[in-house]
Parts: C-alpha cells; structure tokens; sequence
C-alpha cells in the first residue's frame, strides 16, 4: 500500500514539473518576441543616409551598358535607424530634369541613365510617421561612348564675397576632355535661378554683380565647351 501511494506522489510530481516547464517555454516565446520591434521607433527621425555609390565627382563612372544609348547604374548608401523606405532624387545636369524613384526598401537600387551625361543625386530616408532625413548631394559623370564627346562636368559653385558694395560669384568648372575650352554663362535672379541669364559666354570662373540688399538671389552656372555640349550646376542661395 505503501508503494502504491509513493508510486502516485512520484507521478503527481513529475506531471507538475513537465506542466510548469511547458508553461516556462510558452511565456518565454511570448515575451522575446521579434527583436527588431524593440528598435524601431516611428516617432523618431530617421538618420541621414551616408552616401556610397557612385563616388563623388567620379568623372568616368560606366555602370553596365545596355545600349548604345543607356546604362544601368548602381545606386547605394547607408542603411539608416528607424527608416521603411527611400527616396532616390536624381537630376540630369546636361537638361536640367530630375527624376524621383520612391518606395526603395533596401539601401541600394538600379536606375537606368543616358551615357555621356553629368548627374546629381541624394537620397532621403523615410518612416511610417512620415519623419524624413536627407543625403548629402553627389555628382558624377556617366561615361559615353567613345565615339562621342564627353559633356563638361557641372559647375561646383563657391560661396560668394562682398567688398565695398560688390559681391563676387565664383565657381570651378572642369570637362572629362583634357584640353577643352570651357565657357559660362550665369544665371542671376530673385526666382528660381533658371530666368534669362544676366551675362554669357565668360571665359573665367567668376563674376562681379551688384545686388540689392536685404533681398534673396538664386544663382546658377552653365557650362559649354568648344563643340557646344553643356551642363548645369545645381542652383544656389544667396541673401544680402
């Protein structure tokens, strides 16, 4: 009789333990659930991309040609905190159009281009509450086919000096084609930088204007060489 209850006191025990370790094992799985959730925040701003790919001011970047015409280019950054998506904001420097791909859910993504053109490019990071952080701009040059002749490489625009009443705007131009003479021509106005130009065909990388004071000016510089191709610098602020 004895045994028969020691018997069952020993069973009692063992399912209490096997129920209890089945109890342990469901929380467990409940309380770790995904690990990432615990470091996403939508509220939170997301941090800036650090961009990584096409390098900046790469004058002979080829990507992967599929035509005579157009190249598949690799665009890639730094994957940022507390972001869903992407935007890819590139501008043609040659025509001046820019082209927005959106929804990117990895930091990298293919975009097809014509060859023989400068481009400016930046990326903006972007979450679910609609908080965003922006790249740095970049700027390369895809390269052309050798047959035809490389376009100039957009203006990097200085910031502007003022002495005695004069403020002078001054800028570095430069071609893929060694030997090419470059012209300019400036682009000054209190709209948007891309009115009529207020002087053409300059042969060096500066000018002296006489602005308004207290007023907002948009400047920008076209670049031509010697058989006519050109490009855009990007548009720049001043305010005097």
């Amino acid at each position: 009789m004895r045994s028969i209850i020691k018997y069952i006191s020993l069973l009692f025990l063992t399912l209490t333990f096997i129920i209890s370790c089945d109890c342990d094992c469901e929380d467990i799985s409940i309380v770790s659930g995904p690990v990432s959730s615990d470091n996403y925040n939508a509220s939170a701003a997301p941090g800036a991309p650090s961009l990584a790919a096409p390098a900046n001011s790469q004058n002979c970047e080829t990507g992967t040609s599929v035509d005579a015409l157009t190249s598949l280019v690799t665009f890639s950054w730094s994957a940022t905190p507390d972001t869903d998506t992407y935007n890819l904001t590139y501008t043609n420097l040659s025509d001046n159009t820019t082209k927005t791909k959106t929804g990117i859910s990895s930091n990298s993504t293919k975009i097809l281009l014509f060859k023989g053109n400068p481009y400016a490019w930046n990326v903006q990071s972007i979450n679910s509450n609609s908080n965003r952080a922006s790249s740095a701009t970049w700027k390369f040059y895809l390269k052309g086919n050798p047959v035809l002749t490389n376009v100039p490489l957009a203006a990097v625009l200085k910031t502007p000096t003022t002495n005695g009443g004069k403020t002078t705007l001054t800028w570095t131009g430069s071609d893929p084609n060694v030997g090419d003479t470059l012209t300019y021509t400036l682009y000054l106005d209190k709209v948007d930088g891309k009115q009529s130009p207020v002087s053409t065909g300059l042969t060096s990388a500066s000018k002296e204007v006489t602005l308004d004071s207290g007023t907002t000016y948009y400047w920008r510089i076209k670049t031509t060489d010697q058989t006519n191709n050109s490009s855009f610098s990007l548009v720049s602020k001043i305010t005097t």
